[in-house]
């Protein structure tokens, strides 16, 4: 074989990554709130606001939705492109920094269809996928 077509070949097979379909960092300070939707189902639901938290590698870039009442619910929602993923891999990465010792308490992660009325998520709306964590 042609080490100049072996290399190429090579080439793009390394520069032909994964699809990435969401990515939230956060490094844009409260423009998230035109991203993301917080439910109006229940006047009830706790707010979030945007913190690096108690502890962090750095402060900017370690930023990212806090919850900021205890004993609440939350609900909030980002929407992406619809997407369809027959026959190739999913991979739902998120990260979850837990500062509180509680003893029941946690969260999740759900991937809506694209028909979801986001002021209007609850618990018993439709979902394809949970992840919890």
């Amino acid at each position: 074989m042609n080490p100049f077509l072996a290399f190429c070949s090579l080439l793009a097979l390394v520069s032909a990554g994964p699809t990435q379909y969401f990515k939230e960092e956060f490094g844009d300070g409260e423009a998230w709130t035109s991203r993301w939707v917080e439910s109006k189902y229940k006047s009830d639901y706790g707010k979030f606001i945007l913190s690096s938290g108690k502890f962090y590698g750095d402060a900017e870039k370690d930023k990212g939705l806090q919850t900021s009442q205890d004993a609440r619910f939350y609900a909030i929602s980002a929407s992406f492109d619809s997407f369809g993923n027959k026959d190739k891999t999913l991979v739902v990465q998120f990260t979850v920094k837990h500062e509180q010792n509680i003893d029941c308490g946690g969260g999740y992660v759900k991937l809506f269809p694209s028909t979801l009325k986001q002021e209007d998520m609850h618990g018993d709306s439709e979902y394809n996928i949970i992840k919890l964590r």
